[in-house]
């Protein structure tokens, strides 16, 4: 069997670290032997002069390519300086030689590195490093071989494009933003230099015990004592995004880990789950902006963290392990784990009907996990057991044709075919269904086993639950509900099923620990060996996705078995290295798929809200004295507006001054707050947004096409003649200037925008597809409501942006990226201007507003009495039998259906539109950003002030000495 690219990459790897010599030969052994690959930036170091060394003797890649031995050392080489990134950034490394890298852009079709590789040379070994960078390393063979040093400017590059694209999304759900932070010390190490006090934290041990947090207490004290922070400084502290970053991780890492130490089940909430519980009351800071949710109460570790470096709540933990303490004293949980353990037999004696409710509850899973393994969606489900009268009213055999799928109108529980599917389903009203039938048992069943998919919380979050109910009515009865937890596959891993679990305690159950493990021992058997044409399915699917902890960062066996295989060494080089061909591209660009993005439901005033201080000063531009005599002036005193009010739609660029097609000057990138030229482009669109990219530009080039067709504008159509007229004069503007009719009958308008070069991803127009910002009310054809400008490209879907920058690439051999520089600048204070041109940055930004003596003491302060952040239903639901107190309320018993579980929560089916609390937060919104948006010259208002006051001066001393004089 021929040897994978990932083993023989591996194999090259392992020999260059431990220098024992390899089975199969390569070339200059003996000089890679007096190199460190130690992952050093030393290594580095060397590895640049071992290259130079070669320049000086004039070897190039044909040499090195003639023989086995040159291209082991080739590719040995080229795999270092790759997994070197991935080692010093901790991200993940996979291999691919260029018959799987072609198969994975197929797959990707509208990704942004969408493309048919050339069969050349540096095509031949790609990495993905982390989960969407990709690294061809043999492209810098070339430059290496010629002396040029530029290994630590690509890998300077490389590491900070891999840390942006491992920044965290703070608008995922709040434990996919839990999961994007714990996974930056998932390998017990901190490997991300882009969070704040980085070096501080390289001594703790993110292992999830309280030796950690007792570590992580120890950093933050060094801090507070190196930096002398005082409450003073507290909002300061927080303009910059790397402190944020540094305040999530700690406080995700200390409610995840304090929640396991104490075996309690939790979610985490945002502040918008909370505020709509809790009202305003519930103050908006960093330290409520994701929240530890109990059954009763909730928790703000992140409060822990500023607290400890700023004092601010006397009342409240200053240390993580105080933290730790107090929630193990007074959330400490309950939650019962019951793991598969093979060829283990039941050891306590059980009632038969017991026992053939946990077979039938495992066929029952059997089933749903058959779908799983099939992709297809969990349905709920149901079985009711039957007895025979030929058999002495005994149980009949498990029978699959008799589960029965439910649905609101399935009242009396018929079979329903898939044809039957319903995709408006209301999931809450089919579990109430299941749990009617439970309790009513309309049939008389002896039992009923029913499941559905759902969410459940455990001590290390919350995560998706196949919650199943298992219910015998003749004596002695039973009523178990137990949790198949499970966690989809990932950019981490894929499929895991976790062992079952019970949020019930004994006194809800009535059963010992013992009973309940021999009924999951039960239920496991009857799960791996029903006998059905799914059995094999299943199996596989188990052995497979199987893990024996609740932990979300252990890899599921198949995972482990392809490490484990790519692991292995082997004994000769065999990779296959294409020929090395000259001018020829590197790249050929397929075409975007832009129906991937639909911006319709972007929320553009919620992302300015929620930009730090450094990103609002990226919102702003710069006004030119160029600018200021320009018509389009009235573009920029409508920003304010356009931020406020405005909605995104997919532009067309039309025609643009020729400068803005070319790479921005080193002078322009680095000092952009100067009076360079006013660079302007006409740009087509849809006011409603909803036409098609690929229509947009088909009606832009037959426009130009009609305007360059026509020799004399007298000749055209007058609409067309005048559009014409405009093009011939560098010094014309038009603002939503309807489409030529004579051309196409459409509502689309044409308008004329300055265009910030800042604001676009490298300062040039890449691709003439550009995302625009306009006037909600464009489409009533007002020439003052026509201004618009470009999305600045910070906002810009990741795909689209990194898509828009390989254009670059394709066309001058670099993507010229700005991000690197204005983060650069940003961080270290080179965008900060004089009082003179910050009067010209619009628009004004207010700052943040710090929170009120009330609201900081107020901060993160446990509360015993709070309600659930959960829908209205839910809260009715729980009603029924729910008291609050201080001690963590017990999960619920299934004994009544109606009753709503914090441990799971049934998956919502997405809604057909907005809902009305939807609404109401969006209007909210804007009238927080309006309230913090000012188009005002605070300065000039002064001055304006202090002539009024010195005027009404001047005139009172002259009436004075008129009245003297007389």
């Amino acid at each position: 069997m021929k040897p994978t690219t990932a083993q023989q990459v591996n194999t090259l790897l392992y020999y260059l670290q431990t220098k024992q010599t390899p089975p199969f030969e390569i070339l200059f052994w003996e000089n890679l032997q007096k190199i460190d690959f130690d992952y050093s930036a030393n290594s580095l170091q060397q590895l640049s002069r071992f290259f130079a060394a070669m320049a000086k003797r004039h070897i190039q890649l044909p040499q090195l390519l003639a023989n086995q031995s040159g291209q082991a050392l080739v590719v040995a080489l080229a795999a270092y300086i790759a997994d070197y990134l991935a080692k010093t950034t901790g991200q993940p490394i996979a291999w691919y030689d260029y018959d799987r890298m072609s198969a994975q852009l197929a797959r990707q079709n509208k990704h942004p590195i969408q493309s048919q590789l050339p069969a050349d040379f540096y095509a031949s070994l790609t990495a993905r490093i982390g989960h969407k960078i990709y690294c061809q390393p043999l492209k810098l063979l070339p430059d290496l071989l010629q002396g040029k040093d530029v290994l630590p400017q690509f890998i300077a590059q490389m590491t900070q494009t891999l840390y942006q694209q491992s920044q965290v999304n703070l608008l995922q759900s709040p434990e996919a933003v839990c999961q994007g932070y714990l996974a930056k010390v998932k390998t017990g190490k901190l490997q991300d230099d882009a969070i704040a006090f980085s070096t501080y934290l390289a001594a703790v041990n993110f292992d999830n015990s309280r030796d950690s947090l007792v570590q992580i207490d120890e950093a933050l004290s060094a801090i507070q004592q190196a930096f002398g922070f005082t409450q003073a400084d507290y909002l300061d502290f927080l303009q910059d995004a790397s402190h944020q970053a540094f305040c999530y991780l700690l406080g995700f890492y200390i409610g995840v880990t304090s929640s396991r130490l104490a075996n309690v089940p939790v979610r985490w909430v945002s502040f918008a789950q909370m505020y709509d519980s809790l009202g305003e009351e519930f103050a908006e800071c960093l330290e409520h902006s994701f929240v530890l949710l109990f059954e009763d109460c909730y928790r703000t570790p992140m409060l822990v963290v500023t607290n400890r470096l700023f004092g601010l709540a006397s009342s409240f933990p200053t240390t993580a392990a105080e933290f730790a303490d107090i929630l193990q004293r007074q959330n400490a949980g309950h939650l019962a784990v019951y793991p598969y353990q093979d060829a283990v037999s039941a050891t306590a004696d059980l009632p038969a009907p017991w026992t053939s409710a946990m077979q039938a509850a495992g066929a029952l899973v059997a089933s749903v996990l058959s779908r799983l393994s099939q992709g297809e969606p969990i349905l709920p489900s149901v079985y009711q057991a039957h007895t025979s009268d030929n058999t002495g009213g005994e149980l009949t055999a498990f029978n699959p044709s008799n589960i029965k799928l439910l649905y609101p109108h399935d009242t009396d529980l018929d079979t329903v075919t898939a044809t039957d599917t319903d995709t408006d389903t209301n999931i809450d009203t089919v579990i109430d269904s299941l749990y009617q039938t439970l309790h009513q048992n309309p049939q008389l069943a002896p039992i009923i086993v029913g499941c559905f998919d759902s969410y459940t919380n455990l001590p290390m979050g919350r995560t998706e639950g196949i919650v199943i109910e298992i219910w015998v009515y003749e004596n002695p009865r039973l009523q178990l509900q137990l949790v198949l937890p499970y966690q989809s596959a990932n950019d981490w891993h894929s499929l895991k099923i976790y062992p079952l679990v019970s949020h019930q305690n004994g006194a809800q159950t009535a059963l010992t620990s013992e009973q309940i493990t021999a009924l999951t021992t039960h239920f496991y058997q009857a799960l791996l060996s029903t006998p059905s044409t799914q059995n094999t399915a299943v199996k596989t699917l188990w052995q497979d996705a199987y893990v024996n902890q609740l932990d979300s960062w252990v890899l599921p066996p198949k995972d482990q078995r392809i490490q484990q295989q790519n692991a292995q060494l082997v004994t000769r080089f065999d990779f296959a290295l294409l020929p090395i061909l000259d001018n020829q591209t590197n790249v050929n660009m397929a075409a975007f798929d832009y129906t991937s993005i639909d911006w319709r439901g972007f929320d553009l005033a919620k992302y300015i809200l929620q930009t730090s201080h450094h990103e609002q000063s990226y919102l702003q531009v710069y006004v030119s004295d160029n600018l200021i005599k320009d018509e389009l002036y009235r573009q920029v005193e409508a920003t304010e507006d356009l931020y406020r009010y405005g909605k995104v739609v997919w532009g067309v660029v039309i025609k643009s001054d020729a400068a803005l097609t070319k790479p921005m000057s080193e002078e322009e990138r680095d000092t952009p707050f100067a009076n360079y030229r006013v660079s302007c482009a006409d740009i087509l669109f849809d006011p409603s947004g909803q036409a098609r990219v690929e229509d947009l530009q088909a009606k832009a080039s037959q426009l130009m096409d009609a305007v360059g067709t026509v020799n004399q504008p007298l000749n055209a159509a007058s609409d067309v003649a005048f559009y014409q007229l405009h093009c011939q004069d560098d010094t014309s503007r038009v603002f939503n200037l309807a489409y030529p009719a004579s051309i196409a009958a459409t509502n689309y308008r044409i308008t004329s925008s300055w265009i910030w070069r800042r604001h676009l991803p490298n300062g040039m127009l890449s691709n003439s597809v550009v995302p625009i910002i306009i006037h909600t009310h464009a489409y009533q054809n007002k020439a003052e409501q026509g201004e618009i400008m470009v999305l600045p490209s910070q906002l810009w879907d990741k795909a689209y942006y990194h898509y828009w920058l390989s254009l670059a690439y394709e066309q001058f051999g670099q993507d010229y990226d700005l991000l690197p520089y204005i983060h650069w600048q940003q961080k270290y204070a080179q965008d900060s201007t004089d009082a003179a041109t910050q009067k010209r940055l619009w628009p004004k930004f207010k700052p943040n507003r710090a929170p009120s003596r009330e609201q900081s003491s107020a901060i993160g302060l446990m509360s015993d009495k709070l309600e659930n952040p959960m829908s209205a239903t839910a809260q009715q639901q729980a009603a029924i039998q729910q008291t609050t107190g201080q001690k963590l309320a017990d999960v619920k018993p299934t004994l009544q259906p109606q009753t709503s579980q914090a441990a799971q929560t049934p998956k919502p089916m997405p809604p057909p539109s907005l809902s009305n609390e939807l609404t109401q937060q969006l209007m909210n919104d804007k009238l927080r950003l309006q309230t913090q948006l000012s188009t005002k010259d605070t300065a000039k208002d002064k001055k304006l002030l202090l002539i009024a006051i010195g005027g009404v001066l001047v005139l009172i001393i002259m009436v004075i000495l008129v009245k003297l004089m007389r």
